[in-house]
């Protein structure tokens, strides 16, 4: 072979090997897009609070809507509180025996006093918070029944999540109750499926409350006109042993529901 085709073959080869590195180069380079599209995906997909309100038909038909405010003219049936993303871990427990940290430090809790104070969303990075009305709109007295159910949750957030609820009523003492899903055996806990301190169990493996707001001398709890402002308070407990990095692109999606006990006692209305 003479120098010339030895030359031309040499060419052709560095050619080759040119265009497998750079073919190469663009593979790993649309790889890792997609490698971020997906755990973009994976990780805004869920939301950390996500929490819808609605009355039911049957509490519609009794005259029961939703407020964010009563200074507005109408009602809904659906509210929905703006969403949060972070899974920083805040507290409830600062200044008592289950935590180091004192009160006033950046991860503790405001109080219930100054995170009711708003009307509609009130939260921060790492918590959400939103109050709203429950009104009796209609011509006759009702009982109501309220309802949390935890519709998703991903990556462990469930058993971390605290949700703080204020009932504020007509005719109710001011109540102000944290849930929580039970302790686990993380770490082997001896206190395993003991509730979480100063944490009321969830209702069941998939509700957090039923709560019924029931007053037979009044013949129903909420009069025609009459309103209760509920608070709902949602965030991670960092003093949780199930607040790790596990839950890191986690979330947890939630819904309240009001409806009333006897629906046959509103149909017609």
């Amino acid at each position: 072979m003479g120098q010339k085709a030895r030359l031309a073959e040499q060419i052709l080869h560095a050619s080759r090997v040119a265009k497998i590195a750079k073919a190469s180069r663009l593979g790993i380079a649309i790889s890792a897009i997609l490698s971020f599209m997906i755990f973009a995906i994976s990780y805004y997909g869920e939301k950390v609070g996500n929490f819808t309100f609605t009355v039911d038909e049957m509490a519609f038909k009794a005259g029961i809507q939703l407020y964010e405010s009563l200074d507005q003219a109408d009602g809904s049936t659906r509210l929905t509180a703006p969403q949060i993303d972070s899974t920083d871990g805040m507290t409830s427990l600062c200044g008592t025996i289950y935590s180091s940290k004192p009160i006033g430090n950046e991860v503790c809790l405001p109080s219930d006093e100054i995170l009711s104070s708003v009307d509609g969303s009130n939260s921060g990075e790492s918590y959400l918070v939103y109050t709203f009305y429950v009104r009796n709109g209609g011509t006759i007295a009702v009982d109501l029944i309220g309802s949390i159910d935890v519709i998703s949750a991903s990556r462990g957030a469930e058993e971390a999540v605290r949700i703080r609820v204020i009932f504020d009523g007509v005719n109710d003492d001011y109540s102000a109750t944290t849930y929580a899903r039970v302790q686990t055996t993380r770490n082997d806990n001896p206190d395993a499926g003991l509730p979480e301190p100063e944490t009321t169990p969830f209702y069941s493996e998939t509700q957090v409350l039923n709560h019924e707001f029931f007053n037979e001398a009044r013949s129903g709890y909420l009069q025609p006109g009459e309103s209760i402002r509920v608070t709902v308070i949602l965030w991670l407990e960092g003093e949780d042993a199930d607040h790790n990095l596990n839950i890191v692109g986690g979330g947890i999606k939630l819904a309240m529901e009001f409806t009333v006990p006897d629906p046959n006692k509103y149909a017609p209305y």
